[in-house]
């Protein structure tokens, strides 16, 4: 079964590397695949493969169908349908939440239109609840994200999520609550329960640990505490998952099996493993039902069902074919699970234990077997932490050996039963609340400690997926049972995964990066020993910014660990927005702006035309703003041009307008001369003059902007400008993250779409 279920997902997993979906006439293959995994043994398994293959082809395309029309975009629709989770609070007095629709209004009638949608709602006074219908006047777009080297896939998220569309709620009077949802569904009683958590007097910041831990709502954790829990490798325990069903199915299950073997009669009539098998999934699901059936809930559910059918029919079934079962009915269910990183560190994680519990760990001490089974799962999980996240935690074994079992038998059990109390007594609810709590917090200090040491984590690049292959390999060998020959070589397995690195510029060469970050600036310049960054987008909320979530990630997915110098452009938040977050996240050796005042609590030197320096052979050049000036805003915008041994050159130009583009005409003409231009202010009709487009003479111009920007850009009259020279286009907002090769020996440019080179179904293409 072990390899039929391989098979099965190996199929599943291919799929997901097409940049496209297969054709409809292919799926005419499925029947001859069944045919041969029915009667042909010596080709049950790629037949096995093709049909995963399908059968996850057939739910992708189904998903691509229910997407958001393309002419529906940016018009005004209206929807009805229920909020489906917890809303989020914004910032801004607002809210987040994923609304099902119903039927939709695009000017034409009410149609039916089943859709998941996320929605924000800004500057509102109303309060939308979990099980609430509403109508609501929308704009909406396709699925849309940033995309760059190591930075999150929102557009994967949202696909997997089944997700079709994003937008906000209009202010119009047309809003309203149609219904308050009927008042026994799992999404009243959660509304319920998130309201009467945050009536708890107890000012603690467990409290927002326990909300994720109970309802499965994570929007309160903050920064800090995700910090602590990512560096201690914790994180999941904020996710209810695979790990937390279980457990309260498996309390469930012991107790009930107790009480039921009191009875002779009882245990005598029905075995009591079998009797409790049923109170334990009833538990599980209770749990999942107040987690909000959440996808990961989904899974979990449904491999906790497995298990307990198995035991309710009294079958004795090995534990490994148990989970290839479970598996199996995940991947029939949701074929798609295996684009979450979640599905593979629970799938990983059992396998692991299963692993460790093969017998050749028994015999020791429970602390010895406990530290055995964490130490494997530490090191087993890193492939898939790597891989996904580029960052595994090294005091994992430790953190999880003390927090694992305190969040799981005392904190989980005391928050649980106070949140329920919750719906009986606010006063007993409270007060097991408040233990829970305080548990939390007696546990918090030590795993703020472990995480604050300066080796908790090992960072790195993304390794090939390919060295996933011999570190598996290699981390079952290292923890096979006394007496397989050649443990040791497992760790040579593990190599390939931890120390191969990007490729760095040859001497004399430079590489521009112009990074996705929606409607702003970030770009990259690296040299052979050195690292430039120029602006690091916008921030748009306090919890939310393009320098932690683009420009960190990018920087350790290229397995930079300095910034030598940072400069930024000028004080617009588009520009600096993402400055703390960077100056916080790397060390930078050197900061300087336009106006050196629009940067506080970090020493910045001001950016002045005439300044030179010399990396590695690549000539750096300031042309903008002159000694003395007077300048601000848009115009004070530092001017830079990057020039490789090969005399291949870029120009950076912030967002100059037309007034400083004259002038750098009038002053130098020849420096403007350009093979690479990220054209100045997003292409503006105030920028690109056709006297600063002639003196450039760029052949690859690139726009950094946002996908649907509000301000058109770049807008259809600039673009005309530089097609009218014969320049190749790029648009961030398209073309994802655009890298661009300086050669130093005189070679042609070497332009990389980011969206182009790692297109996907899900993430078409867009390639010039």
């Amino acid at each position: 079964m072990i390899l039929e279920t391989l098979s099965i997902l190996a199929g599943i997993c291919v799929l997901q590397f097409f940049a496209e979906l297969p054709a409809g006439y292919w799926y005419f293959l499925a029947a001859p695949a069944v045919l041969a995994a029915r009667y042909l043994p010596l080709l049950r398994l790629p037949a096995l493969a093709l049909l995963g293959f399908f059968w996850a082809a057939m739910h992708a395309q189904l998903h691509l169908d229910n997407q958001l029309a393309r002419d529906l975009q940016g018009r005004d629709l209206l929807l009805e349908g229920r909020v489906a989770d917890i809303p989020v609070r914004l910032s801004d007095s607002g809210w987040r939440f994923l609304f099902v629709s119903e039927y939709i209004d695009a000017g034409d009638g009410w149609q039916p239109y089943e859709r998941r949608t996320r929605l924000g709602w800004y500057r509102t006074r109303e309060r939308p609840r979990a099980g609430e219908r509403w109508q609501l006047v929308v704009r909406l777009k396709r699925p849309h994200g940033y995309a760059n080297p190591g930075g999150f896939d929102y557009e994967r998220w949202l696909f997997q999520q089944r997700i079709v569309a994003t937008g906000y709620i209009r202010d119009d009077a047309r809003n309203q609550r149609l219904a308050e949802g009927q008042r026994f569904t799992a999404g009243r009683v959660r509304a319920t329960l998130a309201e009467r958590l945050e009536a708890v007097p107890r000012d603690s910041p467990g409290l927002s640990l326990v909300r994720a831990l109970t309802i499965g709502d994570r929007s309160r954790v903050d920064a800090g505490q995700w910090a602590v829990l990512r560096e201690t490798g914790t994180s999941h325990l904020m996710a209810i998952s695979g790990l937390h069903i279980s457990l309260v199915a498996g309390l469930v299950f012991l107790v009930s099996r107790w009480c039921w073997s009191l009875s002779g009669a009882l245990a005598e009539a029905v075995p009591s493993s079998r009797a409790a098998a049923l109170p334990a999934l009833l538990a599980a699901l209770v749990y999942a039902a107040l987690a909000g059936f959440s996808l990961p809930t989904q899974r979990a559910m449904i491999m906790v069902s497995v298990a307990m059918l198995i035991l309710i029919r009294g079958r004795q079934t090995r534990p490994l074919n148990v989970l290839c079962l479970a598996m199996l009915v995940v991947l029939a269910v949701d074929p798609l699970a295996v684009l979450s990183a979640g599905w593979w560190l629970s799938f990983s994680a059992v396998s692991l234990m299963l692993y460790a519990g093969g017998g050749h760990i028994g015999g020791q001490p429970l602390w010895r077997r406990l530290s055995y089974v964490h130490l494997m799962l530490a090191v087993g999980l890193m492939p898939v932490l790597l891989i996904n996240f580029q960052q595994a935690s090294l005091v994992a074994p430790v953190a999880n050996l003390i927090a694992v079992p305190w969040v799981s038998l005392l904190v989980i059990p005391v928050a649980l039963l106070g949140v329920l109390m919750l719906l009986v007594s606010d006063t007993a609810g409270s007060w097991l609340v408040d233990l829970a709590c305080l548990l939390l917090d007696t546990l918090w200090p030590l795993l703020a400690w472990l995480g604050d040491s300066g080796l908790a984590s090992w960072q790195q690049p993304r390794p090939p997926l390919w060295t996933a292959i011999p570190a598996i390999a290699g981390i079952l060998l290292l923890f096979a049972p006394r007496g397989v020959p050649g443990k040791r070589a497992g760790l040579w397995l593990l190599l390939p995964m931890l120390s191969l690195r990007p490729p760095t510029p040859a001497p004399g060469e430079a590489v521009l990066t112009l990074l996705d970050v929606g409607q702003g600036l970030s770009a990259i310049v690296r040299t052979r020993n050195h690292t430039l960054v120029y602006d690091t987008g916008p921030r748009y909320s306090p919890t939310f910014d393009t320098g932690s979530s683009v420009l960190i990630p990018w920087l350790r997915s290229q397995g930079i660990r300095r910034i030598d110098r940072l400069l930024i452009s000028h004080g617009d938040n588009d520009h600096i927005g993402g400055l703390q977050s960077v100056l916080d996240g790397i060390p930078v050796n050197h900061l300087s702006a336009g106006v050196p005042s629009v940067v506080s609590g970090f020493p910045a030197d001001a950016c002045l035309e005439g300044e030179r320096w010399v990396w590695d052979g690549v000539i750096f050049d300031i042309l903008h703003p002159p000694a003395g000036h007077d300048l601000s805003g848009n115009n004070a915008s530092c001017v830079l041009r990057i020039e490789s041994a090969g005399g291949r050159v870029a120009l950076l130009t912030g967002d100059i307008e037309g007034r400083v583009e004259n002038r750098l005409v009038a002053g130098h003409a020849a420096a403007l001369s350009a093979n690479v231009l990220v054209v100045p202010h997003h292409g503006s009709m105030t920028s690109s003059t056709p006297a600063f487009v002639d003196a450039a003479g760029a052949d690859t111009v690139l726009y950094p902007v946002g996908y649907r920007n509000r301000y058109r850009f770049p807008r259809p009259e600039i673009v005309e400008r530089y097609r009218s020279g014969d320049a190749r286009q790029y648009d961030s907002a398209s073309h994802g993250a655009i890298s661009v090769d300086l050669p130093a020996d005189g070679q042609p440019l070497l332009v990389t779409a980011w969206r182009c080179r790692t297109a996907r179904y899900w993430r078409p293409a867009s390639c010039l």
